[in-house]
């Protein structure tokens, strides 16, 4: 007969995981976590609010199908989350019908960090030596059935908030484009330096496995179709650039999520007048 462990050993392998996302909801890192900023923004169909501790999970569950997934079924959820995770303040948009996280982003302050997702892709040294606060936008999704202008301008009304509250001088982050594809990297940066997009201070380029080596004398000779390129842009990105956000340096290829990472800077005291009468107000 045989003895318990080894009936134990005869069992499937499933039986023994760790419950659903046990080892992020007793992570130490996480254990302790809570907003540093406290917003809240509701409208008639949505409400942006700063995450807590307990909606982390579906968050980054929402991160990785936005960013991750290959579209095939999975058995069990996965998930999108990275060193940063932790000392930032997550921002999320409620679907107020399916109560459901259908849009996130996260924020990461110069006043308690040093440490920047972006620094990984790109030299950045001399743009943290000017002076001002700035803030760190990353990681922003969208649920694909929820990508309408009233969650846009929710989300820039919560990043207005936070910067008002927080005396932001600068905000800046990685913007993706979903392409791996060099004749669509110098095409693209091609386009931002016609339409005058493009920023030279700071001496920002990619850097290690993230530089594509892109030289000028590719992108002024690529022979590009406006309006093509044009649909590549995100509607997300177009509102940075709206708001009067430049691009500077040329792309990082990030291989793990398939795209390419356009650095992007927003000088608060040069923001359209527009985006700043109707998000940016003070309290």
């Amino acid at each position: 007969m045989m003895n318990t462990l080894t009936q134990l050993k005869s069992l499937p392998f499933r039986l023994f995981r760790l419950p659903k996302a046990w080892d992020i909801k007793f992570s130490p890192r996480f254990l302790s976590y809570a907003p540093t900023m406290n917003l809240f923004i509701e409208t008639p169909k949505y409400i942006l609010q700063s995450a807590t501790r307990d909606q982390l999970i579906e968050l980054f569950e929402l991160r990785y199908q936005i960013f991750l997934e290959d579209g095939t079924e999975e058995e069990e959820s996965n998930y999108d989350l990275d060193q940063f995770d932790h000392v930032c303040d997550h921002i999320v948009i409620l679907d107020k019908d399916s109560k459901k996280i259908v849009g996130t982003y996260r924020i990461l302050c110069s006043t308690w960090t040093e440490d920047y997702y972006s620094q990984g892709e790109f030299y950045l040294d001399r743009f943290f030596q000017e002076s001002g606060i700035k803030l760190e936008l990353g990681r922003a999704c969208i649920h694909h059935g929820h990508r309408n202008g009233a969650v846009i301008d929710l989300l820039w009304r919560g990043i207005g908030e936070y910067s008002v509250r927080s005396g932001a001088r600068y905000l800046f982050g990685c913007s993706s484009i979903k392409t791996t594809s060099r004749d669509d990297a110098m095409a693209i940066s091609q386009f931002f330096q016609n339409q005058q997009m493009m920023g030279n201070e700071y001496c920002i380029h990619p850097i290690g496995k993230f530089d594509m080596k892109l030289t000028q004398e590719e992108i002024q000779g690529i022979q590009q179709d406006e309006i093509e390129t044009k649909k590549l842009i995100p509607p997300l990105l177009k509102s940075y650039l709206s708001a009067g956000a430049l691009v500077y340096g040329a792309p990082a290829l990030d291989i793990d999520f398939k795209c390419q990472d356009y650095l992007t800077i927003i000088d608060l005291e040069n923001l359209n007048p527009s985006y700043r009468k109707r998000y940016f107000k003070e309290a």
